[in-house]
């Protein structure tokens, strides 16, 4: 993919989704103390499990301009996965300027490689990038999740309604 000159990924459309919590992460966090130390206030993190709530996205982009954010009500499995492709990738190939041409660039996620998925991309998307398995993640919507996580972070939120409403304005400043 290195050698594809800038027209090859003018036409891609990057897609994946994402969690964003009201506060903090799922992931864990480590922290190197001193000995003793690991209890001393200035060392210490408030949390709260699960991250006290958040909303599941998926979106996409091209190089052109952000797509969908598309907000995913409990767990996303192949048929949600479908219905968002089915629902919001049109739209974007139309809106972005690349309907015929338009490639898509995904992750090697279960639920993206399932067969039911693949069978439908065969019949609804002339071009599919393959990446490699097992490979690191290097979908370019993986920086843009970053910074959405930054600039939401900038805002006081404690709802899962204002956590909505604050990704959608920040997805548009993109």
């Amino acid at each position: 993919m290195v050698d594809k000159d800038i027209s090859f990924w003018e036409s891609v459309i990057f897609v994946d989704e994402s969690k964003f919590n009201i506060f903090g992460s799922d992931e864990r966090i480590t922290v190197w103390r001193k000995p003793h130390k690991e209890l001393n206030p200035k060392n210490l993190l408030p949390t709260v499990k699960r991250g006290g709530g958040g909303k599941m996205v998926w979106g996409c982009f091209a190089a052109s301009d952000m797509g969908t954010l598309v907000f995913i009500e409990n767990n996303m499995d192949q048929y949600k996965y479908i219905n968002i492709l089915k629902e919001n990738l049109k739209i974007p190939t139309q809106t972005l300027g690349i309907q015929n041409t338009f490639k898509l660039y995904q992750d090697n996620d279960p639920k993206h490689t399932a067969l039911n998925v693949r069978l439908w991309l065969l019949y609804n998307c002339r071009k599919v990038i393959k990446t490699p398995l097992y490979s690191p993640d290097l979908n370019p919507i993986e920086n843009v999740w970053h910074e959405l996580e930054k600039r939401t972070r900038k805002h006081d939120i404690s709802s899962k309604e204002q956590l909505k409403s604050v990704l959608i304005e920040e997805w548009k400043k993109n």
